[in-house]
This record gives structure tokens, C-alpha cells and sequence, in this order.
């Protein structure tokens, strides 16, 4: 019993690394469409229509350095996705906004990829996807935590 265990936590592990490669691959294939780099893609696809958000929020929604949201911003903005507006309340605020309409140019290459998530996701019962979204949850949860860790392990020690 403990051998098929051991078994199916190498084979779910196998998927997962599978599953987090291919994503990268087919966002980098709709980036390199759209003549995107794939983190400028990842940033838009954090951005829906009517979010006003800084260039700071964006380096936390991405997990990029504000230096590189900064060249990231400037080259969305020459392709005409985003605009960068002072903020009314605090001129020195800068905020971000998607251009919808340029925006939903992407739409259409997900189209591919949501029909067939949704093919994907027919084949299980309610109480399976109940499982699958909390294992999803979780792993986001996971995620979160262990780029906290590296992030302190990569900060500077005051002290020294």
C-alpha cells in the first residue's frame, strides 16, 4: 500500500512539473502571436477592464521588481495596451489602466484553450471539482508562501 502511495505522489509530482511547463509554453506561444514578451502577457492577464493600479501593484500582482514593471509598462504602452495616468488625489501616483480595446485582441486566443478546459472539465462529477479547486487553491496558498521564503532569503541582512 505504501509503495502504490509513493507510486501516486511521484506520478501527481510528474504531472505538476508536466502542467506548470506546458502553461509556460502556450502563454509564450500567444505572446510570441500577439508579438508580446510572455511576462508583459502574464502582467495583462492580471489586469481586467476599469482596474487603476500602480506600478507598484503590478510588481506585486507579477512578482517583478519595480525596475522591471517599469520597462515592462513602457513597452505595453507603446503597443497601445495600457495608459499610464497621474492619479487626481496624489499627482506624484502613477496608475495604470488597461485600454480595453486593444485588450481584447487577446481574447481570441484563449478562445482555444477555454473550450477545451471546458471539455476537460465535463468529464468530472461536482464533488471531483469541489477536490480539484480546493487542490488548486492550496497550491496557489503554497506558492505564495515559498516565494515569501526565497524572497527573505534573498534580502540583504541589515545587521551585516
Amino acid at each position: 500500500m505504501a509503495e502504490q502511495r509513493e507510486q501516486l505522489l511521484s506520478d501527481i509530482a510528474a504531472g505538476a512539473r508536466q502542467s506548470t511547463t506546458d502553461g509556460v509554453v502556450l502563454h509564450q506561444a500567444i505572446a510570441d502571436r500577439l508579438g508580446l514578451h510572455v511576462t508583459d502577457l502574464r502582467c495583462l492577464n492580471t489586469l481586467r477592464p476599469g482596474d487603476a493600479v500602480t506600478a507598484g501593484e503590478l510588481a506585486e500582482r507579477t512578482g517583478l521588481t519595480t525596475g522591471a514593471v517599469t520597462r515592462m509598462i513602457d513597452r505595453l504602452l507603446k503597443a497601445g495596451y495600457v495608459r499610464r495616468e497621474h492619479d487626481q488625489a496624489d499627482r506624484r501616483r502613477v496608475i495604470i489602466s488597461l485600454v480595453p480595446e486593444r485588450a481584447a485582441q487577446i481574447a481570441p486566443h484563449y478562445q482555444g484553450v477555454a473550450a477545451a478546459w471546458t471539455r476537460l472539465m465535463g468529464d468530472y462529477t461536482d464533488e471531483q471539482l469541489g477536490l480539484i479547486r480546493d487542490l488548486f487553491g492550496r497550491m496557489h496558498q503554497m506558492s505564495v508562501q515559498l516565494i515569501a521564503e526565497l524572497d527573505a532569503e534573498n534580502r540583504p541582512d541589515p545587521n551585516s
